[in-house]
């Protein structure tokens, strides 16, 4: 498997159901290939799947296909949400992020400006890189 690991937040996994065409269904594809190696968590397929419940049903089965070259990580513990995650970060996010930081993603790919934006594309505070679907594709070179 690729060296790249990248976990994928519930609006990608959402976005990539929801518009099979689109960058974030770029993402699996690359998953798929072999190319990266993707990760996510239960929180965020519960999450893609109740928000693909109420918007577009019909994409459901796009969402489980996607899922068979994901690997689903396991969720952390409080202690490790926060110990390695900002407080700045709202509530529902911070496990998102401390799961991807515990399995080791080397990246999180997520279309969540308005939570992440600050964070995007800085190691500052952080052990992996915060990117949108665009930015990942086009400066990680997978």
């Amino acid at each position: 498997m690729a060296d790249l690991r990248v976990f994928l937040d519930a609006n990608i996994l959402f976005t990539a159901a929801y518009s099979p065409d689109g960058l974030s269904a770029l993402l699996i594809e690359l998953g798929a290939a072999g190319r990266v190696t993707l990760l996510t968590s239960l929180l965020a397929i519960v999450e893609a799947e109740r928000n693909l419940e109420a918007k577009r049903p019909a994409a459901l089965p796009t969402l489980q296909r996607s899922l068979t070259v994901i690997r689903v990580v396991g969720e952390p513990a409080p202690a490790d949400v926060e110990r390695l995650t900002p407080l700045e970060l709202s509530s529902k996010d911070r496990p998102l992020l401390a799961a991807a930081i515990v399995a080791h993603a080397t990246h999180f790919v997520t279309g969540d400006v308005a939570d992440f934006g600050r964070w995007m594309n800085r190691r500052a505070r952080l052990p992996l890189r915060v990117m949108t679907p665009r930015q990942f594709l086009t400066e990680a070179h997978p």
